[in-house]
């Protein structure tokens, strides 16, 4: 991940990730692609949340990595909802573009598991910055809302919460929830029919 990106997340959770602000020096790495930049940020705004509202002991990250395709949350201490919230964002991930974070899938890339778009299928996150994608991962609408209620939807199940967000979904006419979750207007979508399931409303 970018050392810009890297930084920023540092700065908002600096209960989670390591800091050493007298040395003006970030001690902790992101080793990912800038793609999974807002799914992290969603994962670490419901987690520390959770801590700040219930009291819940200080979740502290130890490595974020990629793995066969897939996110790697390594950490200590933590909660059980932070233990949920890990669970559904390691299950997203394997759908989400490490590059541009755009839905995608897990392919084959020079012998490596990688998660791609159909645009960046041959992309490989060794092949220098992408400064312009930064910019636009920077104005993709927060998704800690979004995944907060899927996964109290489905009772702290991350692994159902991901299937469900993953999976064509008949009420937004077979659309993947998660390739909605782009825009404002999409996630509007997708909560107001969570909201609609809760209340045991079938569209």
């Amino acid at each position: 991940m970018q050392e810009s990106l890297d930084a920023l997340l540092c700065v908002r959770y600096p209960a989670i990730f390591s800091v050493d602000s007298s040395a003006g020096q970030r001690l902790f790495g992101f080793e990912c692609g800038d793609g999974w930049f807002t799914l992290i940020d969603a994962t670490c705004e419901l987690i520390q949340h959770d801590i700040e509202t219930n009291g819940t002991q200080q979740f502290v990250a130890v490595q974020v990595k990629e793995k066969f395709g897939g996110l790697r949350f390594y950490f200590r201490k933590g909660s059980d909802y932070a233990a949920a919230v890990i669970e559904l964002a390691e299950f997203l991930s394997p759908s989400i573009c490490e590059i541009c974070g755009g839905f995608g899938k897990v392919v084959s890339l020079f012998g490596w598991m990688q998660t791609r778009c159909p645009v960046h299928e041959n992309t490989t996150v060794y092949e220098g910055a992408l400064l312009t994608l930064e910019s636009n991962l920077l104005l993709v609408p927060p998704m800690g809302e979004l995944l907060g209620a899927a996964l109290a939807f489905f009772a702290l199940d991350g692994q159902a919460a991901a299937r469900w967000l993953t999976q064509p979904a008949p009420a937004l006419a077979h659309t993947i929830p998660l390739a909605l979750a782009g825009t404002v207007v999409g996630q509007r979508q997708i909560l107001t029919l969570i909201g609609q399931l809760e209340h045991g409303i079938i569209p």
